[in-house]
This record gives structure tokens, sequence and C-alpha cells, in this order.
């Protein structure tokens, strides 16, 4: 391309002859955006090809050198696709529809003019790295896997020869066809596994134009060449894409709810500045406060020093107490006379103590004694002006402090330099202990190996090898176990240990800060690491089914322990006298170590009041976590020209206000199961008392004239699984237990599903619904025993295998075989006696004997003996067999809209691995059905009954539309219409001819001004202490049910 020097559009023919113009002519465009990011977040320049011609478009700042971005984003700083930029208003829009392919096009679309206006546009746009990850996307195992053979790894080995140990204490990986049909997502190795050829050389990473925005016409040219690249690479890409999409995703459904997804869009309006100085205001007003909290508990352990009492300490014994002596050079003979000469004059108030006058009002000076006073105290500064010539010339730093506090004091030629232990925070080692931690009593240690933990009493076989008034350990001071015994002792006097109930473990936060995706995508990654245990022991000659893990404490079984307590250890490689060893617990499995602070601070104080350090770390994790994704969302402020005057001419609309919007860069298809990702609005948690900023998604607001109008879908995998089972076992709607719990099961009565769970174990309902929605999605036994132990750490690992083991077999059933021809014909040869059930189905233990007999007959020859495998017994084992049945066929496909599962996970690459990605498939990618077909059934609803709304987002399990105010009450019947579209459609397809009214319809349909979970949340938080109505004067919505949305449209769509 050959860059026209100005600034807008270019248009180059097929000869090569260009010529400007305000937008592209053609309907369909593949287009790549480039922004300099060290000038903000404006496009910088854009090239785009269409069936007949190239585009360029060029920024004012390309052009103009004196022009700079503005921290506040109009329409007229982005590019115009669909609009003349002299025109402006929605009411000259170009209504032909529109498409526009790109690869993570979402980003490109978040600079673009036209999809920032609130009544829409008709184009729509396409990922290619969405298709990808449809197509040929790998799970987040695999990904590792690729990675590590790219990176040459396995260079050594053909594909076919790679393996069988793909990575250490994971699972064995013995297929590797699927490296050569799949990639990751970025363009250059997206279009390497398409296109093939030549590496494609992307601009990301070569053009600099995330730099500097230099306006030379050189460099210029080279990055326009940079970014038509992309965009060749792009349409090369689609080309090979899209015939192989249409095969594997054959509904037209599908795609067009991947369009529909694409166009999301948050109003926002004055409020969201207000939230972000608000937030970011109480998050440093908290931090100051962590900060004084955090000196103040540094000041006061210095104390200790006195008499060594530090030695005693249960927590800071083993600090650095090395104390720096004072130093001062040797006075001169001549000048000690001074000192002593000053050492006799008058002390006021020198009397003797017993002197009655001292009990005298002594009354005012006398002019003498003011003049004495004036004297004595020039002689004693003239005397410490003499000492100067005593210090060292070098300032010591702190003397007589000891060593950690040293370290937490910034040196007085610092230039940041404030008093006190100014460099302490919650990141350091010393914190924890500083603060006094406890973990059930017993006080906080780490230990350099194993990361943090903590210290348990009671511990003698180390004690006799420490002698009387040694030392052992590497700070010098012996370990004072008989004060961590008294520590432990007040805690049970205090607590009441024999009624203490188990304490809920604080690790499972990161599952309970919010019910969208975030929860779910938690479970799923710990699902899809999960090892494979039933491979392993059906392929084990020892494995006992329920057999609890090896211990991992240093020692082994019969190693030194406390009877008195259970936990992660103990660990007797820290050979501490008088004390075990043991490890906090980590969300990864108790192999893995707490080392940083924020695992560390989830144990509690060791007083009666927690530190307010403690408390306020709680307090503004979320924003500290997530306040550079918010921050950085990119918001389009609107001018009043381009409001609609639905706007405009509503009773609430300011004129002083401002209306704009953010488009959420969400990937339509971002995980193998083809669910959407998006950093920032798709895992916002729910607005919670206790989390600074955690109210982000009320400050999505409809505009005057607007309201939000969307539902949640009610336990949407959980029905789609069961309703699987339903039609697998007896084609009737709630013919096994798991369907009839959630069709009648009721959460007052302790009737439904993740209440009963609860029951049959013994832990919360919220710890249950987390371990069902993890079975769901194909995670096995070993996930349940890893989180019980998290939600529980008193429980010991033979304990939690039990429950898991109860768990398991009560909901999923037992695993239960049938004999190949082959393994029938080894049971007649051999004359093994075998258990059969009365449909014929063996269990493992005996599958286990006929494997051990055969190989022993034949020199250790492999057996197939397995024709078939199943799940028997349990309310849900129906279910499960019909999950395993998809994801092992031949073609494993969705059952309501047939999608394809991923190149990288079919049968004929993969074989038996990655099972649990594959069921997990199954479920997720269902749900993925059920929001297109909801997509698509409310764009058509909305067009063919002329209601005004649009979408807006959908996390998760929920949709939400913008809907002019007028038409509100239609779109709730239009939303439950089509959930009743939906579920009617999945139940057809799976060979059921029926419904059950209980979940034909949304349980409720809400109506806002907002976007939040309940209509009468009014989402205080410390950032927000007064609530929505009272600071931002939005009051609560509408919750309307079926009957209520009936009686208010009188059951009809129509105006």
């Amino acid at each position: 391309l050959s860059l026209s020097w100005g600034e807008g559009r270019a248009r180059f023919g097929p000869a090569g002859e260009a010529e400007p113009v305000a937008i592209p002519e053609e309907r369909a465009l593949v287009f790549d955006v480039e922004v300099c990011l060290a000038e903000g977040t404006c496009p910088t320049l854009a090239v785009a090809i269409s069936p007949s011609a190239w585009y360029s478009w060029c920024s004012r700042r390309l052009v103009e050198e004196r022009y700079s971005w503005t921290s506040q984003l109009s329409p007229a700083d982005l590019i115009p696709l669909e609009v003349p930029a002299s025109a402006g208003g929605p009411a000259q829009r170009d209504q032909q529809e529109r498409l526009v392919v790109g690869h993570n096009v979402s980003f490109d679309r978040a600079h673009i003019r036209e999809q920032y206006l609130i009544q829409g546009s008709h184009m729509r746009f396409l990922d290619t790295m969405s298709m990808h990850m449809a197509i040929s996307g790998l799970s987040s195992f695999q990904r590792s896997l690729w990675m590590a053979a790219k990176q040459g790894k396995h260079k050594a080995q053909p594909p076919a020869q790679r393996g069988p140990k793909s990575r250490a204490n994971g699972p064995t990986i013995s297929s590797w066809d699927w490296l050569d049909i799949s990639s990751v997502n970025n363009l250059a190795d997206v279009h390497g596994l398409y296109v093939g050829g030549t590496s494609v050389r992307t601009s990301s990473g070569s053009s600099g134009m995330t730099a500097h925005p230099a306006p030379s016409c050189r460099l210029c040219q080279d990055l326009m060449q940079y970014c038509a690249q992309d965009v060749w690479a792009t349409y090369e890409v689609f080309q090979q894409q899209l015939p192989l999409f249409l095969e594997r995703c054959p509904h037209p459904v599908t795609l067009a709810g991947m369009l529909e997804m694409g166009v999301s869009y948050l109003p926002v309006n004055q409020n969201w500045e207000r939230y972000l100085a608000e937030a970011q205001g109480t998050y440093e007003e908290l931090q100051r406060d962590t900060k004084s909290s955090l000196m103040a508990r540094a000041n006061a352990p210095c104390q200790l020093l006195s008499g060594e009492r530090y030695k005693e300490d249960p927590w800071l014994w083993d600090l650095e107490w090395d104390v720096q002596e004072f130093k001062q050079k040797k006075a001169k003979k001549g000048k000690r006379r001074e000192p002593a000469a000053a050492s006799k004059l008058p002390v006021e108030g020198a009397d003797a103590p017993g002197d009655p006058r001292d009990q005298e009002d002594p009354g005012p000076p006398s002019e003498e004694e003011e003049f004495q006073r004036g004297v004595t105290a020039r002689t004693c500064l003239e005397q410490l002006r003499g000492t100067t010539e005593l210090l060292p010339q070098r300032p010591q730093h702190l003397p007589g402090h000891p060593g950690w506090y040293r370290k937490l004091c910034p040196r007085l030629d610092d230039p940041a330099w404030t008093p006190g232990p100014s460099l302490l925070s919650l990141q350091m080692r010393v914190t924890p202990k500083l603060m006094a931690l406890t973990w059930d009593g017993f006080p906080l240690h780490y230990s350099e190996q194993h990361g943090w933990g903590y210290l348990v009493p009671g511990r003698r076989d180390n004690l006799a090898q420490v002698p009387a008034g040694s030392a052992p350990t590497s700070a010098g001071v012996a370990c004072p176990h008989t004060a961590i015994e008294s520590l432990y002792r007040k805690h049970c006097l205090e607590q009441g240990k024999q009624q203490l109930e188990p304490p809920r473990a604080d690790l499972a936060e990161e599952f309970l800060l919010s019910d969208s995706s975030a929860m779910w995508q938690t479970v799923e990654e710990l699902g899809c690491l999960e090892v494979e245990a039933e491979a392993k022991m059906e392929n084990s000659r020892e494995a006992v089914p329920g057999q609890p893990l090896a211990p991992t404490a240093a020692g082994g079984p019969k190693a030194s322990q406390p009877a008195y307590h259970h936990g992660n250890g103990p660990y007797n490689d820290v050979d501490i006298p008088g004390c075990w060893f043991f490890k906090l617990p980590h969300k990864d499995g108790n192999s893995c170590n707490v080392g940083s602070e924020a695992g560390s601070l989830q144990a509690g104080p060791g007083g009666r009041q927690g530190p307010r350090a403690l408390e306020i770390n709680k307090m503004i994790s979320f924003w500290r976590n997530a306040h550079k994704r918010i921050s950085s969302q990119m918001v389009v402020w609107l001018p009043r020209s381009v409001l609609p005057r639905a706007v405009t001419r509503h009773a609430n609309y300011d004129e002083e206000g401002r209306y704009g919007a953010i488009l959420p860069q969400v990937v339509t298809a971002g995980t193998i199961t083809r669910r959407a990702v998006e950093p920032t609005w798709l895992t916002a948690s729910n607005a919670r008392p206790d989390r600074v900023g955690s109210e982000l998604k009320a400050m999505v607001q409809a505009p005057p004239g607007y309201v939000l109008v969307g539902a949640d879908v009610d336990s949407q995998e959980l029905w789609i699984a069961a309703v699987l089972g339903d039609a697998h076992f007896a084609g009737m709607h709630g013919s096994t237990s798991k369907a009839a719990s959630l069709a009648q099961g009721r959460k007052s009565r302790g009737t439904e599903l993740h209440s009963k769970t609860a029951a049959t174990v013994g832990i919360s309902r919220e710890h249950a619904k987390i371990i069902n929605y993890g079975r769901i999605y194909g995670a096995g036994q070993p996930f349940a025993e890893r989180l019980l132990m998290q939600f529980n750490h008193r429980l010991t690992r033979q304990e939690a295998a039990e429950k898991a083991q109860q768990m398991y077999a009560v909901t999923k059933g037992l695993r239960r075989y049938r004999l190949s021809d082959e393994g029938e014909w080894l049971v007649k040869e051999l004359d093994l006696p075998v258990d059969r059930t009365e449909d014929g189905w063996v269990s493992l233990k005996d599958l286990r004997k006929i494997q051990r007999e055969a190989s022993k007959k034949s020199r250790w020859k492999k057996w197939e003996v397995v024709a078939e495998r199943a799940w028997i017994g349990g309310t849900e084992s129906e279910m499960f067999n019909k999950l395993e049945s998809i994801a092992t066929s031949d073609i494993p496909s969705t059952p309501v809209l047939g999608c394809r599962i991923s190149r990288a996970l079919e049968p004929c690459a993969v074989r038996g691995e990655f099972m649990t990605s594959r069921v997990n498939w199954v479920v997720q990618s269902s749900a993925v059905d059920y929001l297109h077909l909801m997509l698509v059934a409310m764009k058509w609803l909305f067009e063919e009954f002329a209601i005004d709304g649009r979408f807006c987002i959908s996390i998760h399990d929920e949709v939400r539309y913008l809907v002019r105010e007028e038409d509100r009450y239609r779109a709730a019947l239009a939303l439950q219409i089509t959930n009743l579209l939906t579920r009617c459609m999945f139940a057809h397809k799976l060979g059921l001819n029926d419904l059950p009214q209980s979940v034909a319809f949304f349980s409720t349909v809400d109506i806002d001004q907002c976007l939040r979970k309940e209509v009468t949340m009014d989402c205080k938080t410390p950032s927000n202490p007064t609530g929505m109505e009272r600071r931002y004067g939005i009051p609560q919505g509408e919750a309307l049910d079926i009957y209520q949305i009936i009686e208010l449209t009188k059951g009809s769509l129509e105006k």
C-alpha cells in the first residue's frame, strides 16, 4: 500500500489507483487496527481488504505533529465504517447488513465509531480466533504441552513416538497426533496451521507502534505494510476456516449466535468516573491505614529486647535480634573538661525528692530565673554540639535496634526517607509473624523448602538431641515450644475446643466471590488438570479402590506425628526442637507450597482482636487485583447530537450529564468449549460489603428512556446434564433422581441437589455446590478429596477419601465393566470365578484379577478384556453414562445443534486421553448451544414485533438487553418465550415431546436501571457505603414472574 499522506481513509483499486473515501463501499471486509499504546487507546492506523479494493485509514496523530490524544474519547477519535464523518446522528445510519472479519476482532471493533451508538448498527463481526477454537482449539493442559513441544523438548523424536511421560507427577500422554492438527491462538501459528508456508511477520511484534507514534513518512509506510500483512494473513486463514467451521458446526444458529455475541454493549454515564475516583480514593485511604497498622505492629516488639523476652515469643523467636552497638570516636583530651564543667551546672528541678517545696506552687519565674534558664539551655546546646565530633564519619543506621527492624526502616540518605519502619508491607515474610497469625491456634512459621506452615507443639523425639543451653537454630535462639504449648492451651480454653465446629476455610473464597463464570472456570481448570485415577487403577495390579494417596510428609507414615492434630504434614525435615511443622493448605493440593503473603494471611490472628491490616487486606483485594483492568476500560462519550430522541427528551435527561459506552472485548469462543472469554466483565464478582470497588457491574447504567432487561438461567448446566440422563434412561422427564431433584427439590426443605449432597458428606451447601459442578464437569474423586481437605483443614487424608468415596458412590455410582470376547474367553479358559450383576457387569476387582492371571500365563502379554465401561447404582449414573458415551463416540458432537468437538480432542487424535476435558466439553458446549439459541430467538422476536432493544452482555448463565422503557414488558415476555422455545428445542432433540412447567420459564425476569445480580441489591461496599439509591439515585428494579408478565402484556408481544 502506498500511504496517502493525509487524515482519513483512502481506497486503492485493482490497478493501484488511490482515492479518498469516507467509508468502504463493500459490505464485507477483513479488517485490522493498530494502536499507539504510548499515546492512549485511540486508533492510529487501520487497513481493510474487500473483494474489490484495499483501504487504509490514518489518524490525525500521524499527520499533525502537534496533535495529541485527549484522555476523554469521543466518536470523532474513532474509525468510521458505516457513516460519513460529516453526517451525524443515528437517523442517517446505513441500514445495510455488513460483516467485518478479523483475528481477535473484538479489539478492532472497540475502535469503530458507529459501534458506540446506543441504537446499534447492522454491522456484525466474525472472529477467526474464535473459529479456530471451535475447529482446532486446545484445552489448557494441551496448550502447555503444545508450547513445550514447540520449544524443542520433543524435537529429538517424531510426534508419533513422543511420550509416554509428558511432565513430572502429571498425567501420562500416549498419543501425540493432536499436536499436528492444532495450534495456539496467535495469528502466526493459526496461519501456519491452516495455510502453511512461510511464517507470518505480525505487526504487533515488529512495527514499534506500541513505542511511539513517529510521524515520519517512511515509518508510516512500514507500519501500513505490517498491518496489511496481518490483514492478508487473516484473509487466507478465513478462506480455509469457513468451510471447516460450517462442516463442524452445521446449524445456522451457531454462526448467528456468535455474530450476536460479538456486539456486546455496556452503557455508562458520569457515574463511571465517580466510581473510579471513589474506589481509588477509598483504596488509597485504606492502604494508608494498613501502613499505619503495620508500622505500629513493628514498633511494639522492639521492647522485647529488654531482658531477651523475644526468646519466649512463639512468632518472633527466630528473627534477627542482633543489635548494632552505638559507635563513637575517642574524645580529645583537651576537650574533656567541657562536659565535666557542664555537669556541674545547676539543673532546674534538682531539689531533693522529699523537699516540701515540691508540693508548693512556685508561681511565675523571676527575671533572674528566666535569665538563668537561658544560660543553662545555651550551655547544654554547646555541650551537645561538642559531641558531634565524636560521631563516626558514616552515620550508623538505627544503632540499638534489632536487625529485622533496621531492614524495615529507610536510611537517612534515602531520598524517600520517612520515619519509622515504612518499608514494611503485607508482601514481606516478617509480616505474618509481626501480626501474630495462627492457624487453628498454632503460630505460623516459614520454611524455605515448604513455604508457610505452622508449628504444632508436643514433639519429643528431637528434644534429646539438643543439649541444654544450646542454640540449634540458625537464628541462635532455641524454639520456645513451651510458650507455643501455652498458646495452644489458651486457644482451646477460649474457643471451647471440644465443641468447636470445623472452620470454613477462607481458601474457598475464590470460588465464592462470584456466582458468574469465575467460579466455574476455576472448577473447570482444576478438573481438567485432574490425573485420571481410574486409568491408573485399571492398569495397576496392587491399587485398591478408595485407597488414600501416599503421605507426602517427610519420614513416611511411621514418622513422629501428633495424635491430637491432623493436617498437611508433619514435615519432619523441618527440624525444630519440640515442634512438628505442618504446611498451610493450598488450593491446588497438599504438594503445593503457600509461598505468598496472600496465602499466609488467610490464617487468623493469635489474639482476641485481629490486626486492622488483616481486615483491610481483605477489603482491598478486589480493587488491588482488578483496578488496572477496570481503569483501562475504553469509554467513549457520546455528544448530544448522536443521542436518540428517547434519551434527550426524557424527563430524567441531564444536560450536564455525560452518556457513553464501553464495548467489552469479548472473544465469542475463547475456550475449547466455545465459552465466551473476557478478562473484566465476564469474571466480575457481585457487590460485597467488604470489597472495595466490587460494585463494578452496577456502574453499567441504562441512559434515560432505557432499561436493562435480563434473567438468569436456573441451574443451566445441571438441567442439561439431567435431561441427557433422562433421555438416556427412560425417555421421560424426571425419570432419574437428579432430574427429579432439580424439578421438585426445594432449598428451604433441603431436598434440592446441593442440600442433599451437603447432607450426605456433612459439608456446607456452598461447598457442595462447588463439588457438584466439578463432578458434572468431569472431575474425579481425587478432586473432591482435595476440595474437602481445603474446605475443612482438620480432615485427615483418610477421612477426606472416605467422604469423597461415599459421595461419589451415592451420586456417580460405582464403575463396572462388560468383558470383551477376549475377556470372556480368558475367564472360560482360566476357569476364573467372576461375580456379575444381573446385566452382566463385573467389578474392578474381578477385572484386575483377570488381567493379572492372563498376564502370568502369557508372559505378561497385554490383553484387551474390556468392551464397555459404565456407572451403576448412583443417582447420576445414567447421566454420566450418556455424557461419556458422547465423549467417546467416533465423532463427539453436541446433541442439540450438532457442533463437533475440536479436532485436537477427537478420539482419532487423542485415543483415550483427556477424558476429563472431553466430558466437560459435552456439558459446557451444550450450554453454549443453549445461549446461542436464546440470542437468536430474542433477535428474531425483537425484529418480528418491533421491540426497540439490543443485546448487552451474557455473563455465564445470565443475559441482559438494553430496551426502550416503553417496550420493557414486551421484552420481558419475549425473554420468557425465548427460554420456553430453547428448552423445547433441547427436549425435542433428545426425543422428549413434553416439558415440565417448572423449567419452562425463568423464575423471574429483571427490569432494572443498572446491571446487578438482584434488583433489590443496593450494592453497598466500602467505596459505596450509602448504596446505589442514595449515592447514585438508582432505585430498586422490578422482578416479574411469568404470571405478572402475562398480566401486564395481556400475553401478547404486539404493541
